[in-house]
């Protein structure tokens, strides 16, 4: 695999040269500022994803291996909005949208309300969109590619 591209203005990470990214990189302090309820369910976010590099920037934070798999749009006043990135769309009542990105990428996103909402379920959803992450979709010819239907 190619080495990933860093940004020379912020030093964040790419599979690929000159992606389009926001350099206003930002602390997770600035996130969660007077909201521990919020910064509670990003933290157990955060561990159900494991080791990863956080990109933490204006609008987001994300979680990434190689490829950014995973993440939290800016804060909202009573919730957060997450999302993962897997090869499938996955069809449940929990996820607020599910946006289709050719040639095989589908974001799932999802409110989370408590820390309650970073269950099993969901464990499993990024453990496999870690594994978007890590590219194993272009690496491993046995891993299956769903295309949009």
């Amino acid at each position: 695999m190619r080495p990933l591209w860093r940004c020379s203005t912020c030093g964040q990470t790419f599979v690929s040269p000159n992606m389009p990214h926001s350099c206003a990189v930002r602390s997770l302090d600035d996130h969660f500022a007077g909201r521990p309820e919020l910064l509670a369910i990003y933290e157990r976010l955060r561990d159900a994803v494991g080791p990863a590099t956080e990109n933490i920037t204006k609008s987001r934070i994300t979680f990434q291996t190689r490829m950014r798999f995973a993440g939290i749009d800016r804060p909202r006043r009573d919730h957060l909005l997450a999302n993962f990135v897997l090869t499938r769309p996955v069809d449940s009542p929990r996820l607020a949208r599910v946006e289709y990105l050719a040639p095989y990428y589908h974001v799932h996103r999802i409110r989370l309300n408590s820390e309650q909402d970073v269950d099993d379920e969901l464990v499993g959803w990024l453990q496999e969109a870690r594994e978007v992450g890590d590219q194993r979709h272009v690496t491993d010819p046995d891993w299956p590619k769903v295309r949009h239907a």
